[in-house]
């Protein structure tokens, strides 16, 4: 099942065209805290500022439902609640940083891909190995932070929950963002 699929009513309004774009958008799934959001850099390429409102839109969507997914799999305790949820919020918060850097690095990617040089080839490539460090390194302080409060079971089940939250976004962005030319 599609993502998309799994998306409010509102967010499904997105024009066919965008949905490589605003599929990004997912890969991060929280709404930046209002802190960040004010003085926050643009997280589309110029050519797609026009798509950044609907990208705030299904994010925030996505992120609840994310958020959804993951305390109904979980089975916490309410005492193990009170210690897991700050702590997702956390690291979801780390995540979406992470993902601004994906939904650039994508918009760039396809406002750039008819005509494409050789440096920039190289500099998305190397933009998108420091992204999958990135998101690995959080997840290893994550695992470090939340073992210390949470039983290892309880921190590789959401751990579990994440990568296949994660893999069905990869599998949708692999199939709608186009091969370079």
């Amino acid at each position: 099942m599609s993502i998309l699929q799994y998306l409010r009513p509102a967010a499904r309004s997105a024009s066919i065209s965008s949905i490589a774009l605003i599929g990004a958008a997912a890969l991060c799934s929280l709404s930046p805290p209002a802190s960040m959001a004010a003085d926050a850099p643009p997280i589309v390429n110029e050519k797609f500022a026009d798509l950044a409102p609907s990208i705030k839109m299904l994010r925030s969507e996505v992120g609840q439902d994310r958020r959804d997914v993951v305390a109904a799999a979980m089975l916490l305790t309410p005492s193990e609640g009170e210690t897991f949820w700050p702590l997702y919020d956390q690291y979801r918060a780390e995540q979406h940083q992470v993902g601004d850097r994906k939904v650039r690095l994508i918009t760039d990617f396809i406002a750039n891909r008819e005509t494409m040089s050789e440096p920039q080839a190289e500099k998305l490539m190397s933009e998108a190995f420091a992204i999958e460090k990135k998101k690995i390194a959080i997840k290893e302080d994550y695992v470090a932070k939340m073992s210390k409060v949470l039983s290892a079971r309880t921190v590789a089940r959401f751990f579990q929950i994440d990568n296949k939250l994660d893999a069905v976004v990869e599998m949708e962005l692999a199939a709608r963002i186009p091969l370079i030319h």
